[in-house]
């Protein structure tokens, strides 16, 4: 996805950089993470669902995070923070066993199956996560692009993962991102997918 420059984007990252973080040194009970969290529409609406727990938004893209963190300050939200970064680093980010929920949500489906590695629920990235999830902690992705849905459920099952949820046309929930509400307002069906390691 190409995304458009913003206006004055440093000067807009330091009036929210409350909600940014170097890096994550907290400590939580309950620790909700969006992985390519995009304009946090999903992160925050989540934060401010659950005042326990603690949401955490990665995307690599400034002009797309400032959004989330803009919104995260407007509305107050004291137990959400952001973080510029890509999954490949999430193992230096969490301790082992931190995580009580991912979630993944339409991610690029890199369709040539030569970058298919890219993928964020490619076996290589399974790996990454398996260990940051806490016993019990869950993995949850959402996509419009069939094949991406099902090349998720190869790699899951080709790594060990249970998928307690699979359903490829999901009825809406309480809570969905830019993304699913342009998606859905045109008809898609959206796969969900819910798995544990």
């Amino acid at each position: 996805m190409r995304m458009r420059k913003r206006k004055n984007l440093t000067a807009r990252m330091e009036r929210a950089s409350e909600w940014l973080l170097d890096e994550w040194t907290g400590k939580s009970n309950s620790l909700i993470v969006e992985l390519g969290c995009g304009m946090g529409r999903f992160a925050c609406e989540t934060a401010a669902a659950n005042p326990g727990a603690t949401v955490l938004g990665i995307e690599r893209i400034p002009g797309a995070i400032v959004i989330g963190m803009e919104r995260a300050m407007r509305e107050n939200l004291p137990n959400i923070r952001f973080i510029l970064g890509d999954a490949g680093d999430m193992g230096k980010v969490f301790a082992p066993g931190e995580i009580s929920e991912l979630y993944i949500h339409f991610c690029d489906p890199w369709p040539h199956w030569k970058r298919a590695p890219r993928r964020l629920v490619a076996r290589n990235f399974l790996q990454i996560y398996r260990p940051l999830l806490a016993p019990g902690g869950t993995l949850r992705f959402k996509t419009d692009n069939a094949p991406l849905f099902a090349f998720a459920q190869k790699e899951l099952a080709a790594e060990g993962w249970t998928v307690a949820e699979c359903d490829p046309d999901s009825p809406p929930e309480a809570v969905m991102t830019e993304y699913e509400i342009k998606f859905r307002a045109k008809g898609a069906a959206i796969g969900v997918l819910t798995a544990v390691p």
